[in-house]
């Protein structure tokens, strides 16, 4: 590709860009209108795909700003997007085969096909166990035991890449009403950079449950939402059985959704009374009245009129036409809104930022809306809402019902709960993480502040990342209504993220002066000052009362293979937070007869005590291997299991460089495709 400066030049309301090529000084025309979102990038060196005389792609960094057909990419334009899936729709003969194959593959993941290219993320996931092996049973706490291990062990954290965990607020800060956000001290209580002992428990927590294979730990059981319209999977017939279908003969769409007026009736209660009529009208006709009345149209507004509301949705490609909803009858009953689908509602994160929250609305006056009525799978009647006509739905199935029960039972105590401790089951762990200090004799650590580039990352809404799926057919994926799994415990690649080089994830310079000038409101950028790669600190684990097996799990988790690095703070997707972990282990010499005389006598002898070699943290390890291997009747070392063979490619720093320019985020229309993402073996 050929370099060139990106100069937009602005005239009145119009703005123009041309490329300033670096070689021979020609200077061209932007090849479409210049698109008003992109006018930051004015100075930028962008990359210039040519095939001859025309231009095909523009690319600044990692962004796609142009495209045609013809670069050998996806292309972002809705025209080319329409073109390629007439082009791509499989021939019915290839749907039936992909669909026995489906059926002879059960509910194992299925590797895209060499028809369909596969997705890319800067994230994948490790494979459910097929059971749970559970931990010997805790000891009491209350003395030390003859046959358990108690001790410490100390580590040695070196970055590989740049390292950022945000520090906390100060009281001044929090008087002053400071956003985290915006404030980019790394964490150092006392003006001492460390790492929280908070951060390396979850980073350890979360490995000792994948490696003994434990049950899927922490998760937020929360219900997704879905629009699918004008999706291209089987969503799309979900979608338009509870909201709409179109009468070919007729000629028009026939709405199943109701309309109606959400209302506060008590203390967190509402209740939706429903309308008798609702119907569309041209969006120039709903501003011609509305600007008879002297008011002004705008995007996700609701206007009272005489007898019935206008409703304006958001902007969508060739959106032509408004609602109006009726004003209920008087002697309309209301219908209740469980207080779950207020809850769920509130608790959508994947609601876009602009679309108003209609529950915030109804605290002041009632609001117009539409509904749809379900029935969950414990045969309650819930009510689905939004703004518009076409609005998001509720999933029948929360997050919870793609995990098997038996990774969800709390009657089996697995080894992360065994040596963490357990608030379901009300005891308490055997291990402490203290803060890993800055090593003393380093200076000059911290980079600089710079703001993290935003990636159009997905949201677990995004199925065919997220769910097992049995094939690569669009028409056949699983989604969140489907009896299917979850794929697994999520985690990042490793990437390059050397200081000579933090283009890699730091926006442009002036990115940052706006934030700090604070010339805009910005909500998406943050700012941070994260630590240089080759920094080293030092931490302790202290435990007590350990078996082997659970001290090997631990030492498992953290003494990785060779290779192997572990991943930590902030800004994993964009190659920030790789670390290398070296323990060392202490064991003391404690018995059941042990007081706390004996105890405070020997504390001095403790803190002089020698290391042991590595022999015996390998001892401790396979001791933790054999009694999983046992258990789920494998042979070999336990990372030649499919389950840590994905964990040890994704932990290996250098497959990870090897494999960066396919694990980035897709771009926006990359999505409509819904490709599957392979298993990290598999990219």
């Amino acid at each position: 590709m050929a370099k060139a400066k990106l100069v937009v030049k602005t005239k009145g309301n119009r703005r123009q860009a041309e490329l300033h090529f670096e070689q021979k000084g020609v200077i061209r025309p932007y090849p479409e209108d210049f698109p008003k979102k992109h006018t930051s990038r004015h100075g930028h060196v962008v990359e210039v795909e040519l095939r001859g005389e025309k231009i095909v792609k523009i690319q600044d960094r990692k962004d796609v700003l142009y495209f045609t057909m013809g670069a050998g990419l996806s292309t972002p334009s809705k025209a080319s997007i329409h073109t390629r899936g007439q082009t791509d729709r499989p021939r019915p003969q290839d749907t039936r085969k992909s669909s026995r194959r489906a059926n002879r593959k059960g509910t194992s993941f299925k590797k895209p096909s060499r028809t369909q290219s596969s997705a890319h993320a800067p994230y994948n996931f490790i494979p459910l166990n097929e059971q749970v092996v559970e931990a010997p049973q805790p000891p009491a706490l209350d003395r030390y035991h003859d046959g358990k291990n108690t001790g410490w062990i100390d580590l040695k954290l070196e970055t590989v890449t740049p390292l950022y965990i945000r520090g906390t607020l100060t009281e001044e800060e929090i008087t002053a009403e400071k956003e985290a956000k915006d404030i980019s001290r790394f964490f150092g209580p006392g003006g001492k950079l460390c790492v929280p002992g908070s951060s390396l428990r979850g980073m350890t927590r979360t490995l000792v449950e994948i490696v003994s294979f434990g049950k899927f730990g922490f998760f937020d059981d929360k219900r997704l939402y879905f629009r699918a319209f004008a999706d291209k999977s089987g969503l799309r017939r979900e979608y338009q059985q509870r909201m709409s279908s179109y009468d070919r003969k007729a000629g028009r769409a026939n709405y199943k959704m109701s309309a109606g007026v959400l209302r506060k009736c008590g203390f967190k209660q509402y209740e939706i009374v429903p309308s008798d009529k609702f119907w569309q009208i041209q969006q120039g006709q709903a501003q011609t009245e509305l600007r008879k009345r002297g008011e002004h149209y705008q995007q996700f507004e609701f206007y009272p009129l005489d007898n019935e509301y206008l409703v304006v949705s958001g902007e969508m490609p060739k959106k032509q036409k408004d609602w109006k909803i009726q004003f209920p009858p008087q002697n309309a009953v209301p219908i209740p809104v469980p207080e779950d689908d207020v809850k769920e509602f509130l608790n959508d994160a994947t609601r876009a930022e602009e679309v108003p929250n209609l529950i915030a609305l109804a605290d002041k006056d009632p609001v117009p809306c539409f509904y749809s009525r379900w029935t969950d799978q414990q045969g309650r009647q819930r009510i689905s809402f939004g703004h518009t006509a076409m609005f998001r739905l509720a999933y029948e199935k929360k997050i919870g019902d793609h995990i098997p029960d038996k990774l969800k039972d709390q009657d089996r105590i697995d080894f992360a709960e065994a040596i963490f401790g357990s608030n379901d089951m009300e005891f308490a762990g055997r291990v402490f993480f203290e803060d890993a200090t800055l090593d003393k004799g380093q200076e000059d650590v911290l980079m600089g502040e710079g703001t993290p580039r935003i990636l159009s990352s997905p949201k677990p809404t995004t199925f065919q990342h997220y769910l097992v799926q049995r094939s690569d057919d669009i028409k056949q994926l699983n989604h969140y209504n489907s009896r299917i799994d979850i794929r697994g415990n999520k985690l990042y690649w490793h990437k390059p993220g050397a200081a000579e080089d933090d283009t890699l994830w730091k926006e442009e310079p002036s990115v940052l002066k706006e934030l700090k000038e604070k010339k805009k409101e910005d909500t998406q950028h943050t700012v941070i000052n994260p630590v240089k790669p080759e920094t080293t600190f030092t931490g302790r684990i202290r435990f007590e009362n350990l078996s082997d097996a659970e001290l090997g799990a631990l030492l498992f988790a953290l003494d990785l293979p060779n290779g192997c690095r572990h991943k930590l703070g902030m800004g994993k997707s964009l190659g920030l937070g790789s670390i290398k972990v070296t323990p060392t282990l202490h064991l003391s010499q404690r018995t059941p007869k042990d007081n706390a005389k004996s105890r405070y006598t020997d504390l001095f002898c403790e803190w002089e005590q020698e290391p042991l070699a590595s022999d015996a943290i390998n001892e401790k390890k396979d001791k933790f291997e054999a009694y999983v291997k046992e258990k789920i009747g494998h042979e070999g070392s336990l990372w030649k299991t499919n389950r840590l063979q994905e964990l040890q490619t994704m932990l290996d720093y250098k497959i990870g460089l090897k494999l960066q320019s396919k694990n980035v985020y897709m771009q926006l229309g990359e999505f409509r495709k819904r490709a599957v993402l392979p298993e990290p073996s598999k990219v």
